[in-house]
């Protein structure tokens, strides 16, 4: 099953908007009309046919990270990741409500991608595992910090997906 990377993109923004994450949602209607501007084969996104999920199952879940005012907002399939209250994490928790979930040994990676991201602005990304009732899930976050004018961080948005198969297969 072979689908544009623009129709992928697209997807996800959709799923991105109804949740309320209109600067995620728009991040990625960018990136597909950047993905529909080439029509070569190599363009094309191809999930595994174990992976072939709807996209609601593929992504873990959206993160919202006002930096400012340390709140971080993660709709009810992150939440259950990083296992806190799905109404706390749509209010808003301070960051280090979720980062308390990440693996000890990942703690400071995960740290480093985040200062990186707030130093320069723009990309986010990091695999890590997360502990929920003495199970650990693998986890690649993906996102973009923006800075405003005086070149501070203000806002980090981004999605989780669930990659604890893919690390299985290794």
């Amino acid at each position: 099953m072979r689908r544009p990377l623009a129709d992928v993109c697209l997807d996800i923004a959709s799923f991105a908007q109804e949740r309320k994450h209109e600067f995620l949602s728009y991040i990625l209607r960018l990136a597909a009309a950047e993905a529909y501007k080439s029509t070569a084969e190599e363009d094309a996104f191809e999930l595994p046919r174990s992976k072939r999920l709807a996209s609601q199952e593929l992504i873990a879940g959206i993160w919202d990270w006002d930096i400012i005012n340390d709140r971080s907002y993660l709709d009810p399939v992150s939440a259950g990741f990083f296992d806190v209250d799905p109404d706390s994490a749509a209010r808003g928790l301070p960051n280090m409500a979720y980062l308390s979930a990440i693996h000890p040994d990942d703690v400071a990676a995960v740290e480093a991608a985040i200062t990186q991201a707030m130093r320069h602005g723009g990309l986010y990304e990091a695999e890590y595992r997360l502990i929920k009732n003495d199970r650990l899930t693998w986890v690649y976050a993906r996102g973009s910090c923006t800075l405003d004018r005086s070149g501070q961080p203000v806002r980090m948005v981004g999605a989780v997906i669930d990659i604890t198969h893919d690390k299985s297969m290794h």
